[in-house]
């Protein structure tokens, strides 16, 4: 089939499954979607404007948000108000980041060996959660967060669903945040200038940047895992979606046609994630996505200096 706005003849089914791979993954890990969506485009489809490629990922990086923060609000995960401060620094974020890639990053010789880096970062990122003593913190995690959602059903039934187990509050140069009795603080500003850099960079790459939202919220605030995944999913919502609109306002053509086909493959793939999740251990499948990500990267990032003074490719 031919997408003429892409520029490419491809068999629907392909980028149908590929999305699909990349909604399974990304449900089962929480992460690498904007990126296996990114290595979609440029190495199986061959798409060789990089500025399409941009918001073409970011496109599908939404569709898993739009699912999940609905569900996450319902169980009173969702910290509104830290995803509106994130979400508030990123729509700035945006728009510069998509405005210097579009003007500075145009080329694929250009945005590929950055990309490349980027996808080399993940990488080390999930060999590092492969380990068994990142394991080992991860199982305590989830114990905490079934330890909290059995608190939450018991601070229900004392309070008759009354009163929420989570609220937030701002005073003078302090945002705090309210959850089963314990207290989370910090400056309102912090979150709006992370959620400004972390823009920039998922803007400027085509990504969504749940990864650096995630570890800056467990590992600076010290927030639970519990709300952090909800948190984490409404900025990357606010993020691509101010990315998208940046791009297309800046006059970067996307197809549609292709977008939608993706879309609906990542759908699936969102769907059926946590169903094969309890078939499936996540530690191999974290390490199988790290050694090809790996590969990826490399191929991205050195495969032009390879090419020039080797003459062969990596990728």
């Amino acid at each position: 089939m031919n997408f003429a706005v892409a520029g490419i003849l491809l068999n629907p089914l392909l980028p149908f499954f590929w999305a699909l791979f990349v909604g399974l993954v990304f449900s089962m890990v929480g992460a690498a979607g904007g990126i296996l969506a990114g290595v979609g485009h440029i190495t199986l489809f061959g798409l060789a404007d990089a500025n399409m490629i941009k918001p073409m990922n970011q496109l599908l990086v939404i569709v898993s948000p739009l699912i999940a923060v609905p569900a996450y609000w319902r169980q009173q995960r969702v910290v509104f108000n830290l995803g509106l401060l994130l979400g508030l620094g990123s729509v700035f974020g945006s728009v510069f980041g998509s405005w210097y890639s579009k003007n500075y990053l145009p080329g694929m010789n250009q945005y590929q060996p950055l990309f490349g880096l980027l996808v080399l970062f993940i990488s080390l990122r999930l060999f590092y959660e492969s380990t068994k003593r990142f394991q080992e913190r991860n199982r305590r995690v989830r114990e905490s967060s079934r330890a909290f959602e059995s608190r939450i059903r018991e601070w229900r039934d004392k309070r008759n669903l009354t009163e929420r187990v989570l609220e937030t509050r701002f005073s003078f140069g302090k945002f705090k945040i309210f959850f089963l009795g314990q207290e989370f603080s910090c400056n309102p500003v912090l979150p709006v200038l992370v959620g400004f850099l972390i823009a920039v960079i998922s803007a400027a790459l085509g990504v969504g940047g749940g990864f650096l939202l995630v570890s800056f919220m467990a590992s600076w605030l010290q927030l639970p895992m519990f709300i952090v995944a909800g948190t984490s999913a409404l900025a990357v919502l606010i993020s691509s979606a101010s990315s998208v609109g940046s791009y297309l306002y800046l006059g970067v053509r996307v197809d549609w046609f292709l977008a939608l086909i993706e879309i609906a493959g990542v759908i699936v793939g969102s769907l059926l994630g946590p169903w094969l999740s309890r078939y499936m251990r996540e530690r191999w499948l974290r390490l199988l996505l790290a050694f090809l990500l790996f590969y990826i990267g490399v191929g991205y990032a050195l495969g032009g200096w390879v090419r020039r003074w080797l003459g062969v490719s990596i990728i």
